[in-house]
Parts: C-alpha cells; structure tokens; sequence
C-alpha cells in the first residue's frame, strides 16, 4: 500500500519489477504551461537458476528491456491529469457543458487504459517467452510467441484508433460549445 500511496507505477514482466516515480514539474514559469519533470526508475532482475546446470543464470541489461506498459500508461495518465484540470477550470468558470465534457474525456483515458492493459500485458509476457525461447534454441517456440505479440501489438493498435476517434468526437463538440 505505501507503494500506491507514494505515486510509484509498478510494472511485473515474468519475475522482474521495476518501479518508476515521478518529480512534479521542474523550470515551470507559469501554472498553465507544460514543463518538464524527473523520471526514476528503478529494476529488479530475478536471480534466476538455470534448470539443468543450478548455475545462477546471466541477468540481462534492463531486466530484458521490459516496461511496455509504462510508456501509454504514462501518456494516459498526463491525459487524465490534463483533462482533470480542464474540468475543475470549467467548474470554477461555471461552465457546466465544458466540465461534462472534461470528465468524458477523464472517463474515456480510464476506460483506454483499462481496456489496454491486459493487451499490454500479453504483449509483455510474449516478448518474454520468445526471449526465453530464443535463448532455448527453440525457435519454433520464438515463432509461436512472436506472433502473438504481433496479434498483440494489432489489437493495442484496434484499441488505440477507437479511443482517438473518441477523443476526436469530444475535441470537436468543446470546440463547438
């Protein structure tokens, strides 16, 4: 819980962690402009034991490059913070449309992240047993899960041009309101 309470985005690829936590926004100059911000990260490799030799098998660099999900789950929630703002600056204006029309867009970034998360998820854990594969010799297995991370990346690619028609449909009825 303390990790959730800190604001720590926690990522699980097979048995590696890592954790990411982000500084509030750095050399801003005005409220209302973007800035830059910190980014930590921080991986745990699993220690891992070969199964024939008992050997401590080699950790790779990055814990084997993982951490698809941070990426849109990082884009989705500066949306969410974005349009979070959007609706509480229409609420103080008394704009009650424009407000309505902030928390869709907050409900359609949730229900985007929601609805790619378990497709993340099986893209990650393709890319982890195709590496495992590869590092097998199996190459027939590599194939296999290759192309289930292709039918992954497919789907998340279905997922993401339905939410940005969405967001398209919401852009345009603010600007007409």
């Amino acid at each position: 819980m303390s990790i959730v309470r800190n604001n720590i985005l926690v990522d699980i690829q097979g048995d590696d962690l890592l954790m990411q936590i982000f500084t509030a926004k750095v050399l801003q100059r005005n409220n209302n402009e973007e800035s830059c911000f910190l980014e930590f990260i921080q991986r745990v490799c699993s220690c891992c034991n070969d199964p024939e030799s008992g050997e401590p098998c080699k950790i790779k660099p990055g814990c084997g490059g993982f951490g698809i999900r941070n990426f849109l789950t990082l884009f989705l929630s500066i949306e969410v913070s974005k349009a979070t703002a959007a609706r509480a600056e229409a609420e103080k204006a008394g704009n009650s449309k424009a407000a309505e029309n902030a928390q869709k867009m907050v409900e359609a970034f949730t229900q985007q992240l929601d609805e790619s998360n378990p497709i993340l998820t099986a893209i990650s854990d393709a890319m982890t047993a195709e590496g495992n594969a590869l590092e097998r010799g199996d190459t027939e297995a590599a194939k296999h899960w290759a192309e289930e991370k292709a039918r992954g990346n497919e789907t998340l690619q279905s997922v993401s041009s339905k939410y940005k028609q969405i967001m398209r449909q919401l852009r345009e009825r603010t600007v007409a309101e």
